[in-house]
């Protein structure tokens, strides 16, 4: 910094008048005074000061940007190293998926090989059985087809099933005609009589059936007994009816009261209604009275002393017949079936109210249950046994006669 106070000029004191020198009357001659600075900076310090100003702000923009370049540089070499690991991850499963897939390749050949050498074991064996069959003796032939006729049989003797039975005798007829025997045609045309009989039986539909019996289960469980149980408490009708009627009569409804104008007068709506009173009284007297009386022909009176216990057991009868109805309907047992029945059909048409719609709808559906058959006539195979029993003596006594000669 410049110093820019003014330079002062030494005080000379007064000389004494006495002791002036003789110069005194001359002016002093004042000493040279030094020439004054300029205030300011200089153009050369400030462009300097400049310069080296510029030259740190570059400084520092160069090293932020070396900075970010480096921290890009490691995040690039980061990720690069981390696809080169995915790759080379990716590249063993993708040898690893290759390798079982090949493997799943070799083991499915080897499968298709291992098949077409067991179908070619079952050819062959086929092959084998069927020449076996085709070569085997008559005897083994007609032991075959009586035993596959016995299984008919007892099927339309003990269980009545004609499908079962006409499945057989198919059975028997497919074995003939595989054994393309001459001396069998007889008995292959006998056989095919049989099936045409069978084929001709009118079948019982068992599932029709056995759905209207659990219908009319459910008729019983919800009918309305002549006394009231826990089960169906019964609505008895209102009122008195008639001895003898089998309902009983509607309650004639009360007379409405007398209409009267709106702007009818206090003493006329009092005087409508005492009126009113004795027809209103006479109604609910009814109602009260007629919950509890009520005039019915029965034909049987111990259905009216039922208590409730008895009536849960009338139920619980009705349901165990009807489940023997089923079994014999299954059984084919044309006796049972139409004696529970009738028992059913006697229960329900004496201890429950016929009024009911479930009451007769039941007794209809039993009255229909009644008269459909569920045995009827199934023929024997009768011929064919015989037939095969002719055949087997006919073999037989050629085999005698043979074994003479």
């Amino acid at each position: 910094m410049t110093d820019n106070t003014p330079a002062t000029e030494p005080v000379v004191p007064p000389a004494a008048a006495g002791n002036t020198p003789p110069s005194a009357g001359k002016p002093a001659a004042a000493p040279p005074s030094r020439p004054a600075r300029k205030s300011g900076v200089s153009p050369a310090v400030s462009a300097l000061v400049v310069v080296i100003v510029l030259a740190i702000v570059l400084a520092a923009a160069l090293y932020m940007q070396r900075r970010e370049f480096l921290a890009a540089g490691r995040e690039v070499a980061t990720r690069i190293d981390n696809l080169n690991s995915a790759l080379t991850q990716t590249r063993a499963d993708t040898r690893q998926a290759l390798a079982l897939a090949q493997a799943q390749a070799g083991r499915a050949a080897a499968l298709e090989n291992t098949l077409k050498e067991t179908q070619s074991q079952y050819a062959s064996l086929e092959q084998a059985w069927q020449a076996f069959n085709d070569t085997s003796s008559d005897d083994v032939l007609a032991n075959d087809v009586e035993r596959t006729l016995t299984i008919a049989n007892q099927q339309l003797r003990l269980a009545g099933n004609v499908s079962n039975a006409i499945v057989a005798l198919e059975t028997a007829q497919a074995r003939l005609a595989r054994a393309d025997r001459p001396r069998f045609a007889s008995l292959q045309q006998t056989i095919n009589g049989d099936l045409d009989r069978l084929r001709a039986v009118p079948t019982v539909d068992i599932p029709a059936q056995s759905s209207r019996i659990e219908r009319l289960v459910t008729l019983v469980g919800k009918a309305p007994l002549l006394a009231p149980d826990a089960v169906a408490p019964g609505m008895l009708a209102p009122g008195l009816a008639a001895v003898g009627s089998p309902a009983a009569a509607p309650v004639a409804a009360a007379p409405e009261a007398e209409t009267l104008p709106a702007d009818a007068a206090w003493w006329q709506r009092w005087r409508a209604e005492i009126a009113s009173w004795p027809a209103r009284g006479g109604s609910a007297l009814v109602r009260e009275l007629g919950d509890l009386i009520r005039v019915q022909r029965v034909d049987e009176p111990s259905a009216l002393l039922l208590s409730p216990e008895q009536a849960l057991q009338l139920r619980s009868t009705l349901r165990q017949r009807l489940l023997s109805v089923q079994l014999s309907l299954l059984m084919r047992q044309p006796a049972i079936w139409k004696g529970e029945l009738e028992t059913v059909n006697r229960t329900l048409d004496t201890y429950f109210d016929r009024r009911s719609a479930d009451t007769l709808a039941a007794l209809n559906l039993t009255r229909e249950l009644m008269q459909t058959e569920i045995s009827v006539p199934v023929p024997d195979v009768s011929d064919s046994l015989s037939a095969v029993a002719a055949l087997r003596a006919a073999g037989a006594a050629g085999a005698n006669s043979r074994g003479r000669d």
